[in-house]
């Protein structure tokens, strides 16, 4: 019996995959996501409310003979953590427990493990916040949040003012985690290409899935992320950032399931934005990596659970995916009130279209146009010529910034 925390998010695509390997599991929700709790259809599923709600779930998941606990979610991994602790099934280091979720922490993890890092510190006032500005000489900077997710509140600060002002901005504001930024983290900018780094670990080993190269476009002092594009045969620096990034989950403690990490490839080097220890968000529709791969993230989380020994002669494959796959991000030129998606004509024609998801709806205002939550919709595009489909993406993205693929008409009118 699998325990899913929180299978929220690309957690319910987590669950989906189970369910394809007849594995038996039972839906655990946090207080906090009482309503997704309520709208799950799965017939096993457990709420924790209350002071003693820990120690209550894990009595009842032990009757329940669960053997494995893992995060479906960023909201479930500090819980999935506690629960598999008192049950004492596999999980990772408990020690490491808050610096897998608190970005400060994180980078001091590595600092412990002699890994190259980002100059991060944290501040929980203005005044704190000017007296590390004063001592800082290395422009821009980034200010974010501590423990959020998607972009969300991640502003890139060319000057002291900027950086100011992206303080007060995120100071007590609600994030996507649903916690109040009480600490904001204030954090060296690292130039140079960003990757993405999927892997699902196995006992401390750590298996590499899936590498992708991110287009990240800086807009209105903010990163929006344009797109994804995996690699095939990996260079001397890829590789080198790949061995980089499986330090930096043992420097984490993370020993089980997936992990999602996102690393700069700088001059000097690669360097960590963050470790997720959960799938990859915000939508993992299967088909797309599976014509690339031959597997998806969560099928192969699901194969590491419930067909361990398959998992295993993985580590003797080499990396070597057949086909390319993209993800674009699709991103409205404005704010406005959608009228309709001209876009699409011009998209299912072009070379290596496989599919689209989470269409934003006619008639209803553009969301979340800054952050990588896939509301404003998901394409997804695989070819065996990654030239071709670099090509693809430059010429989509063209038609977007224009104007053309999304047509709005302003709120209010």
């Amino acid at each position: 019996m699998i325990a899913l925390v929180n299978p929220v998010s690309t957690g319910a695509e987590l669950a989906a995959a189970f369910g394809e390997e007849g594995g038996s599991c039972v839906h655990v929700y946090s207080a906090d996501q009482r309503a997704a709790h309520e709208a799950d259809p799965h017939p096993f599923r457990l709420l924790l409310d209350g002071p003693a709600a820990v120690e209550q779930a894990a009595e009842q998941l032990a009757r329940l003979g669960v053997d494995t606990v893992m995060a479906a979610s960023e909201y479930g991994v500090t819980l999935a953590d506690e629960l598999a602790e008192r049950l004492g099934t596999p999980h990772h280091d408990p020690a490491r427990r808050a610096a897998r979720r608190d970005k400060y922490l994180m980078i001091q993890a590595l600092k412990a493990a002699g890994l190259p890092h980002a100059r991060t510190v944290t501040v929980t006032s203005e005044p704190e916040l000017d007296k590390i500005l004063a001592d800082w000489d290395d422009y821009p900077l980034v200010v974010k949040p501590l423990d959020s997710a998607g972009s969300d509140g991640c502003t890139l600060c060319p000057d002291r003012e900027t950086a100011r002002a992206a303080f007060r901005h995120v100071t007590g504001a609600t994030n996507l985690m649903g916690s109040t930024n009480h600490e904001v983290v204030v954090q060296q900018c690292l130039n140079g290409v960003q990757y993405i780094v999927n892997t699902v670990s196995m006992g401390g080993r750590h298996l590499l899935t899936e590498l992708y190269a991110e287009r990240i476009d800086r807009v209105d002092n903010a990163p929006m992320l344009r797109h994804i594009i995996s690699r095939g045969s990996l260079s001397d620096p890829e590789r080198e950032l790949v061995d980089y990034v499986l330090g930096c989950l043992d420097a984490l403690g993370i020993r089980e399931g997936a992990a999602h990490t996102e690393v700069m490839l700088t001059p000097e080097g690669p360097r960590l934005v963050e470790v997720n220890s959960r799938v990859m968000g915000p939508s993992l529709a299967p088909d797309p990596y599976h014509a690339a791969f031959g597997y998806s993230h969560q099928h192969l989380t699901a194969e590491r659970v419930l067909r361990p020994d398959d998992f295993q002669r993985r580590f003797d494959l080499p990396y070597a995916p057949a086909r390319t796959v993209a993800k674009v991000l699709l991103r409205p030129h404005a704010d406005g009130v959608l009228e309709a998606l001209d876009g699409l004509r011009v998209l299912r024609r072009m070379p290596g279209f496989h599919s689209i998801a989470r269409l934003p709806v006619i008639g209803e205002p553009v969301r979340d146009r800054y952050l990588t939550t896939g509301a404003c919709g998901i394409a997804y595009l695989v070819h065996e010529d990654a030239q071709l489909l670099e090509s693809v993406l430059e010429t989509l993205h063209e038609i977007e910034d224009s104007g053309d693929f999304f047509r709005l008409r302003p709120a209010g009118d």
